[in-house]
């Protein structure tokens, strides 16, 4: 499940409020978070908490314009993050790293330079005595991988998609499901090698409130419904977005931005 420990007004949620939430997290039956950056007390709150409930984070170093000179693969943002990582990660607590957050579909990255960036943050990670077996990759979705991603194979250890069927108008609650698997198939062919050693959608899910997308209905039921048929066919590889609505958000496309919590629908199942 994603995780950020955001509050309602976008300022970082106490260390009370995490703890609940990774409390909730757990017994939910996750066994690993994803966290998109170190802001906000990931070290001082939602890594101890998670360490308490024994759930893995794939840990994510957020990456965004202007290259070296600004926000970018080998910025002086995206190595503090790296090194407050590597400084800090229990060793245990790595699933995953994951560089870069739908960088390329954001036109902040150019493959090479972000390839180059992985293979740096592994070298890193590794001269810090981190495992070896640790993955390293990046998210994109499906259309910037079959665009973009080529260039990308023989830096990511894995293959991890963000696969959001709510935005494909033809698809309805109930096919949600069977629509990320065949995403999740139809991408990994860019990067048969990665993805033979594991394939992951490293973000989906279904809005709860907003306005429809044709056949996508934004509600609490289908978001029930969607949730249920995608944990179905393929809940082991899939991170679900998120426990609670990032009310913090503007409400981007289809209003449905601040919605995507699905703590209620998980409870219901």
């Amino acid at each position: 499940m994603t995780y950020t420990p955001y509050a309602e007004n976008g300022d970082c949620k106490t260390a009370d409020a995490v703890a609940a939430d990774i409390k909730k997290i757990a017994e939910l039956g996750f066994t690993t978070i994803r966290s998109y950056s170190t802001d906000c007390g990931v070290f001082e709150h939602v890594v101890p908490a998670c360490q308490e409930h024994g759930i893995k984070i794939i840990y994510g170093i957020f990456l965004e314009a202007g290259g070296k000179a600004g926000k970018g693969p080998f910025s002086d943002y995206a190595n503090e993050q790296l090194k407050t990582i590597t400084d800090n990660a229990p060793k245990d607590s790595v699933a995953m790293v994951i560089v870069g957050n739908e960088c390329m579909f954001n036109n902040n990255c150019q493959a090479e330079e972000l390839g180059a960036y992985i293979d740096y943050v592994r070298n890193e990670f590794h001269s810090c005595g981190f495992p070896t077996d640790i993955a390293f990759t990046t998210a994109e979705p499906v259309g910037t991988w079959e665009e973009k991603g080529a260039a990308l194979c023989s830096h990511i250890d894995v293959f991890c998609a963000q696969i959001h069927p709510f935005f494909t108008a033809t698809v309805s609650a109930s096919k949600a499901g069977e629509f990320v698997a065949q995403q999740l198939e139809q991408a990994a062919k860019v990067c048969p090698e990665a993805a033979a050693r594991g394939k992951y959608v490293s973000e989906t899910g279904w809005p709860s409130a907003g306005n429809p997308n044709g056949d996508a209905i934004p509600s609490v039921e289908d978001q029930k419904i969607a949730i249920k048929s995608i944990i179905e066919k393929v809940g082991s590889e899939v991170c679900l977005m998120g426990l609670v609505d990032d009310t913090w958000k503007a409400p981007g496309t289809f209003g449905v931005e601040q919605h995507w919590g699905c703590v209620e629908a998980l409870e219901a199942m």
